[in-house]
């Protein structure tokens, strides 16, 4: 009886369990318009602040998913905003001298800043190095061939 009693209680059926529900939604960028959003603006606000690179007298902060806030570091007491590197997608920042290597998305970038002049320009673009973003819940699937994952937002 005790055993008829046990079995009974593990025992379900598909219909009985809803799939889970989405609990974020994927921003994408095609991708003529991923490589073509890397630009230096003027400086912009912190939305998020990710890693911090300090490179000489240059202190880059990384916006997750939006870009790089980009400091004069001259003076550590006082760092000064110069400008907003935007780069949708963007997490992580690598430097050597003022050669920046940074993920943007699924890709590898390698840009050039220039301090003096505060430009900058795209050396390279390995396309495709990294796999795309994966959602924070671990609860959906995202497949479009043609559109590139720049962010999560949580569905509410």
């Amino acid at each position: 009886l005790g055993l008829s009693l046990l079995l009974t209680s593990c025992w379900w059926t598909p219909q009985e369990i809803d799939p889970p529900q989405p609990e974020y939604e994927a921003v994408t960028m095609s991708r003529s318009a991923l490589e073509s959003s890397v630009q230096l603006m003027p400086p912009q606000s912190i939305n998020k602040s990710g890693k911090i690179y300090i490179m000489e007298s240059l202190m880059v902060i990384n916006d997750v998913n939006r870009g790089f806030h980009i400091y004069d570091y001259s003076n550590p007491e006082q760092p000064v905003a110069v400008a907003f590197l935007n780069m949708p997608g963007a997490t992580d920042v690598a430097m050597r001298g003022l050669t920046m290597y940074i993920n943007q998305a699924v890709d590898l970038v390698t840009l050039y800043y220039n301090s003096s002049a505060n430009t900058i320009s795209v050396q390279s673009r390995n396309r495709n190095v990294f796999p795309q973003k994966m959602v924070p819940s671990g609860f959906a699937d995202y497949s479009q061939n043609d559109q590139i994952i720049i962010d999560w937002i949580p569905i509410d």
